[in-house]
């Protein structure tokens, strides 16, 4: 009789606080009321949490909440587009890079055109590359070496195989010159941001310094920081909306540290192909045209058959790019991505045409098109919708598939890398969970998988949604409910 009761009070503390009843609630009581006491704390009581947590092992629900409800899920929305890319595009698909000419070489001049094009190729940055114009040195030699030294046309940007529309629906405007909100395009240079450097004077009397990664003239840096002798430091760095003059303005103090800032880049090509006539410049052959959009140019088409192929650049593999994308949740990297697998599909490399393949590859885990809302590839829009069941049945599918281990290779680590190096250090959690991590303004996410003290391997989803608290806030509760899975006495 005492059993019952135990049994009949458990179920009871489970349904009122919204957990599926378990295998085993003798057992797992204790674990419930642990989970349901953080997810329930006083300081969100004006929030909303979705929360599924499920053994892969057994298949039963551990705890849920609001598992069905939709949020948006910020950056965990790249699960959904790199889910799709891996299995549609395959780990070992690599991006082309195609330098080309027309016209005719005389006496080592080149009396026509040199033309790039590409199909969106993210890696031209330092991630991948000890200087990101080490491809343009390759290619100056490679001139030099065909016998050009003189190019009388322009420098032709042919960025064709994407679409114009190079920003998400939906991106703040406010945050469109920082380098999470870059834009995207089938060619891109330096992750199509500028990495500065902004160095404090020894004293008072001195001048800031501001260095970019990337010497060129296709932007202009503004410096007006006021210098100090108190240590409050307040930097601004702004772009104007289709300008490239970027501002750096603020206070810093003499012998202060060392301020890094990334502002975007607007049109990504016309970055590309300047950057490229600037350093074909430099490493010693003239140039007498422009560095141009093929956009500029009236009844431009991609006719590649008609051009002379110098030279093909092949990207790394996608597997070691969706390591970038994921770890450090990089956004452009997403959008390149459903762009990509749209112009694989049809030719076509746009927004909807990708979209088309994600839908696809979604279905196939059990969730149909209509039942969640997929308006870019990044989490950046706060249009996407998803709910934590959802993301659950795509880490489960793609747990059973055969790029599995590739999958889970590409989460960030607690306490080892990617967005949660510095997570649950010290703890049961570091080095074990695995997972994709959300963050815009009131909206919270982590994804991922673990593994319990007792061997049995987790799946789990968090994503809270109009919150006014810190993200340390909700790390403490996210995190500790993992600590608490992982073992944590």
């Amino acid at each position: 009789m005492k059993r019952t009761l135990l049994i009949l009070a458990a179920a009871a503390i489970l349904t009122a606080t919204g957990c599926s009843a378990s295998r085993d609630l003798t057992v797992t009581k204790s674990l419930y009321e642990k989970i349901d006491e953080r997810f329930s704390d006083s300081l969100f009581a004006h929030a909303f949490w979705g929360v599924k947590i499920e053994s892969l092992t057994s298949g039963r629900v551990i705890y849920e909440r609001n598992a069905d409800k939709m949020f948006m899920p910020a950056s965990n929305q790249k699960i959904l587009t790199t889910a799709a890319a891996l299995l549609t595009l395959g780990p070992e698909f690599k991006f082309e890079t195609n330098l080309y000419y027309n016209g005719v070489i005389q006496n080592s001049i080149l009396n026509g055109d040199l033309i790039v094009a590409g199909n969106g190729d993210p890696t031209f940055y330092t991630r991948f590359f000890n200087d990101p114009r080490d491809l343009f040195f390759f290619w100056a030699d490679t001139l030099k070496k065909i016998g050009i030294k003189k190019i009388t046309g322009n420098i032709i940007g042919d960025d064709n195989a994407f679409d114009d529309n190079h920003l998400g629906t939906g991106w703040a405007y406010d945050n469109l010159d920082t380098w999470y909100s870059a834009e995207v395009g089938a060619l891109q240079f330096n992750e199509n941001y500028i990495d500065l450097k902004i160095i404090p004077p020894a004293d008072i009397y001195g001048n800031a310094e501001i260095i970019p990664n990337i010497p060129s003239n296709y932007f202009n840096i503004i410096n007006d920081l006021k210098i100090n002798c108190d240590t409050v430091v307040s930097v601004s760095v702004t772009r104007p909306l289709n300008e490239n003059r970027i501002t750096v303005s603020g206070n810093l103090f003499a012998g202060g540290r060392v301020i890094e800032n990334s502002p975007s880049i607007h049109n990504p090509t016309l970055f590309f192909t300047t950057v490229l006539k600037e350093t074909l410049d430099e490493k010693g052959i003239e140039i007498e045209g422009s560095a141009i959009d093929c956009d500029e140019i009236v009844g431009w088409f991609s006719n590649q058959s008609g051009f002379s192929l110098i030279h093909t650049h092949y990207s790394p593999s996608l597997k070691e790019i969706l390591k970038g994308l994921m770890k450090r949740s990089q956004n452009m990297y997403a959008e390149t991505m459903v762009r990509t697998m749209g112009w694989q599909r049809s030719g076509i490399g746009s927004f909807d045409e990708g979209k088309k393949v994600v839908e696809e590859v979604l279905a196939g885990f059990g969730i149909k098109p209509d039942t969640y809302a997929y308006v870019d590839g990044s989490g950046l829009t706060r249009y996407d919708y998803v709910s934590p069941n959802q993301v659950i049945k795509i880490l489960k599918g793609m747990k059973q598939s055969k790029e599995r281990d590739i999958w889970l290779d590409l989460f960030p680590i607690a306490g080892v890398d990617g967005t949660l190096r510095l997570r649950m250090k010290g703890t049961s959690a570091e080095g074990n969970v695995r997972a994709k991590t959300g963050t815009i303004s009131n909206v919270r996410g982590l994804s991922g998988y673990l593994t319990s003290e007792n061997g049995e391997e987790i799946v789990f989803s968090f994503l809270v949604n109009g919150h006014l608290r810190s993200g340390l806030d909700t790390e403490k509760i996210t995190d500790s409910v993992l600590e608490i899975l992982t073992g944590e006495r």
